[in-house]
């Protein structure tokens, strides 16, 4: 599988069958994007959608739910108006916190995407999760890999922190790339890993 990074929350997830894309539109007012073309396309905000140039054969998800799609399994819950995804992809485990604010998780949040074996969240503050609340998350999920979003390398337009901020904070070295690849059996096994995307254009 690999994850590439497109700013704010914009995510692709692909192999060579089949492709996921989560949340392609900008938070800013003035960001456009091009065609967001995939098999599947999860929306954390379905407000969002009409903003979206999207391919008409994609299978679309915008509200909380279980669906499958071409062997891709998706859990959707929303919390405070914000939907939360539960990804199985290749064998592989993705919880996507979308636009997160600054509320706790609840327990029965956390049961949904605790042992992720990779999370993706926002790290930059402003109205979405900060550098310290992210942190207390990923201890509280435990996941192998940590992918930071919405930080102002890609933020476009949006007031957010730098990526420092939250390196320092969570306190791993991180590894900077421009797409991430990964199989399931060369998830790390002990240590957590934080991967930072270089966005694409």
């Amino acid at each position: 599988m690999i994850i590439s990074w497109y700013g704010f929350n914009y995510f692709k997830l692909k192999n060579t069958s089949h492709s996921l894309i989560f949340n392609p539109y900008g938070l800013d007012k003035v960001s456009k994007f091009s065609k967001a073309k995939a098999d599947l396309i999860l929306f954390s905000d379905p407000n969002q959608i009409a903003k979206a140039k999207l391919n008409k054969d994609a299978f679309i998800v915008d509200s909380p739910g279980e669906y499958e799609v071409n062997d891709i399994f998706v859990y959707g819950r929303e919390i405070k108006n914000n939907i939360i995804y539960y990804v199985v992809f290749e064998g592989i485990k993705i919880a996507f916190l979308g636009e997160f604010g600054h509320d706790d998780l609840a327990n029965g949040d956390l049961e949904l995407i605790e042992g992720a074996d990779i999370l993706i969240l926002p790290v930059g503050g402003g109205d979405l999760t900060t550098s310290k609340e992210a942190s207390k998350i990923i201890q509280q999920v435990e996941p192998r890999v940590v992918i930071p979003s919405c930080h102002k390398a890609g933020s476009g337009k949006l007031k957010a922190d730098n990526i420092a901020d939250f390196v320092k904070e969570f306190g791993v070295k991180p590894e900077e790339e421009e797409k991430y690849k990964i199989k399931k059996k060369d998830l790390p096994q002990e240590d957590v890993k934080l991967i930072i995307l270089k966005t694409q254009k």
